[in-house]
């Protein structure tokens, strides 16, 4: 009796060799674009189509030609000039850009790289 009691016990170490770890799993996944929220400014020296922006947040973003701004559920594409001297939480942009999308000086927007 006391043989197939033995017989019946399951190593657990054998069980959890199974289970991949979390580290294993989370690495699988999936990560989507990279954006931000920033600061738009109205800057009356940019061109109409172009956005200016500082040098971190375009490697931060991946940022090389253009980029898509996000606001109020609409994409805009423009064409991306990476400057020093601006601030990293801020993109500037012409007057005639900022009224077609509706905003106002030092609004809110989304900016990621361009797909």
């Amino acid at each position: 009796m006391s043989e197939d009691k033995e017989e019946k016990k399951v190593d657990v170490k054998s069980l959890v060799n199974v289970i991949p770890p979390a580290s294993a799993l989370k690495g699988n996944t999936k990560q989507g674009p990279k954006e931000k929220r920033v600061k738009i400014r109205k800057r009356a020296d940019v061109g109409k189509g172009t956005i200016l922006l500082s040098t971190k947040l375009a490697n931060e973003l991946s940022i090389k030609g253009e980029l898509e701004i996000s606001v109020k559920g609409r994409r805009e594409k423009f064409k991306a000039v990476v400057q020093d001297g601006i601030v990293d939480y801020e993109i500037w942009a012409s007057s005639p850009d900022m009224i077609e999308l509706g905003l106002v000086d030092n609004s809110t927007v989304t900016v990621r790289a361009a797909q």
